[in-house]
Formats: C-alpha cells, structure tokens, sequence
C-alpha cells in the first residue's frame, strides 16, 4: 500500500470519527444554539410575561399585542399579559422597558418609526441607544401612502412638488406623519407649510376629506378604507415599489431623483421598513433571547393564525430580530443630511 493511500484512508476515518463526535455532542445539548434556546426557555414556563403596548387600548398597536400575546404564551408555556403605558408617542414605555431587569419578563411592542426616529436624531427625552435595545422581532410594518382629498386640486404629486402652497397635516412631533413631512419637504424641496395638533389619524384624515389641509401620510393598511370610499386620492407610496393594491400610484423609489434625494428617501423606506418591532430591556441574556425570538418566530409564521391576523386587517409582516439589528445598523449608518433632518424636525417638540 503507498503512502499516499494510507494517508488518505487516515484522513477519512478521522472525518467520520468527528462527524460521530459532533452529532453525539448536538444530540448531547452540547453547546448547540437550540440547546441554548431550550435552557432559556425552561426560564419562562409557567411564569408571566408583560407586553407593553406604548398607547392606550383600542389602536393598531394595542390590537397586534392582544393578538399576539396568547400566541406567544403559548410557545413559552407560560402566561403573557398586556399592559398599556401611554405617554410621549409611545417614548414614556421605552423609556421605562430599559429600566427593567434584563430577563426577559417585561417586552414591549414599539413604535419604531416615531421613537425610532426620535432615538436617531437625539431628541429630548430619549434615554437609550437603539441599537442597544433587544430585538425579539418585527411584528409589522406598512410602507406609507401620500394622499389628497378626492376633491383637492392636487391630482399627482408632481403638483404636490410644483406648488407655491402646500398643506400638510400632522398629528405633531414624534409621530410618523410628521417624520414623513418633513423629509418629503426637504427631499423635493416642498414648499410645504406642516400643520401639527390632531388629536389623532381620523382627525387628519377628516380634515384632509373636507379640504382643510391639502394631504397627509399615513400606514397603507390604515389609509385604504378612505381610498376605496373614494374621499382620498393616492399620490405616491412610501415605499420601493408600486402595490399591487395601488397599480396606477407611484412608488418613492422609483422617481427619478438625484443621488443625494435617492439616499435620503432609501432612509426614508429603510425608517418605514423599521415598522412594530418587539423589544426588550438592553442586555437580556442570549438565551434567553433566543427563547423569545424562537417563540415569536413559530407564532407569527404559523399559517393559521396568519390567515386568522389577515381577516381582522392586522396583517403580519415577520421580519427576524437579527434582521432587525441589521436594519438598525443601516439606519443609524444613514446619511447625516437624514440625521440632521430629523434632529431639525424633532427639535419643534422642545
């Protein structure tokens, strides 16, 4: 037998030695990230976790929680409760979530464009670091629609751009609505005055209808019902591309724009595209949080609850809680113009 073959057959039996060694170990729980997520999650069976929704019962983010919570018990095999923790747009429970103990016990859906945005442009009040912050995953997220009243003058949003006057109606600082505003306004140079003090999205909506403001944005899910009545009319999709609900609508990416309004509006979608994550305090153990991101994972791809979430317009959009560190990264990477419009546009709040 030559040497070479004899070495050859001694690098074979020590490849299937370690494929022996390391499926006895995986099957051991030894070391592997499952293994992992099974010791974390003994953690949370028949013990009780809260889920603070940052508004007061009733809204889009109150229903997605109650929803969600008796999905997720169910993975953890224990019980999860929801507690409502209004204030400040939704920053007070934020705020307050990373004061907590970094177990696990206390999570929070968030209001991602709105603190999110704030959290970027270093705004009063903010007491974390985005990237800090847990990410068990993104429950939801909408691209958002720039619509007139049915009645308004302005029929495309090349009038919008076009116009001496432009009313644009928000609910205030801290909100996505006016977030959107003001960086359509520095994007295509709006000349674009933004009326702030609705106590809510069906305020503006209503103004918009009767032509007291001229437009507003708002989530597709929540601006399709004025859509379809026919009481508003769709200019421009906050988002990559057309929907398919919206064939004739435009898409913000798909203008043509220059190099420097194409990186503002890519964190502009990139903002949107940040949506209703769950998170949790700064510095929940790995396990832990794999646990968590697990259970949240199984509960929002299971095909019936799904088509259960579908019917009641709470759609799901899942998106990992790796892939939203990764978008964290982006956004807190984005142009500095982004950063300094929203600082400019956080500072009204002061």
């Amino acid at each position: 037998m030559s040497a070479r073959l004899r070495r050859r057959r001694r690098l074979a039996a020590l490849a299937v030695t370690s494929a022996i060694v390391a499926s006895l170990t995986t099957a051991c729980g030894g070391g592997s990230k499952a293994a992992s997520a099974g010791g974390g999650c003994a953690a949370f069976e028949d013990e009780t976790v809260t889920l603070v929704v940052p508004f007061s019962p009733g809204g889009g983010y109150d229903s997605y929680a109650r929803m969600i919570a008796p999905e997720l018990a169910k993975r953890l095999k224990g019980k999860v409760i929801v507690e409502n923790q209004d204030g400040a747009g939704g920053l007070l429970a934020i705020n307050s979530l990373v004061a907590e103990k970094p177990d696990g016990m206390k999570i929070a859906i968030m209001n991602a464009v709105g603190v999110g945005g704030g959290a970027i442009a270093g705004a009063p009040g903010v007491r974390f670091e985005l990237d800090k912050l847990s990410y068990i995953g993104r429950v939801g997220a909408s691209y958002h629609v720039f619509s007139t009243g049915a009645k308004s003058s302005f029929t495309t949003f090349d009038d919008v751009i076009k116009a001496d006057k432009f009313r644009y109606g928000s609910t205030g600082p801290g909100a996505a609505d006016f977030v959107n505003g003001h960086l359509l306004k520095e994007i295509f140079d709006l000349k674009a005055e933004i009326l702030t003090g609705f106590k809510g999205s069906e305020e503006n909506e209503l103004a918009v209808t009767k032509g007291d403001v001229d437009g507003m944005t708002g989530d597709f899910d929540s601006r399709m019902p004025a859509i379809k009545s026919g009481d508003h009319r769709p200019l421009l999709l906050l988002g990559p591309e057309r929907d398919k609900q919206l064939p004739d609508t435009p898409a913000l990416l798909e203008l043509e724009l220059t190099d420097e309004q194409r990186s503002l509006a890519q964190a502009q979608v990139d903002l949107l595209a940040f949506g209703r994550p769950l998170v949790g305090p700064p510095g929940i153990p790995e396990e832990k949080l794999d646990c968590l991101r697990d259970a949240l994972e199984q509960a929002l791809t299971d095909k019936t609850f799904l088509d259960e979430a579908t019917k009641t317009g709470r759609p799901i959009n899942w998106m990992s809680g790796e892939d939203v560190d990764t978008l964290v990264q982006r956004l807190l990477n984005s142009p500095p113009a982004f950063r300094k419009i929203l600082t400019d546009a956080y500072a009204e709040a002061k």
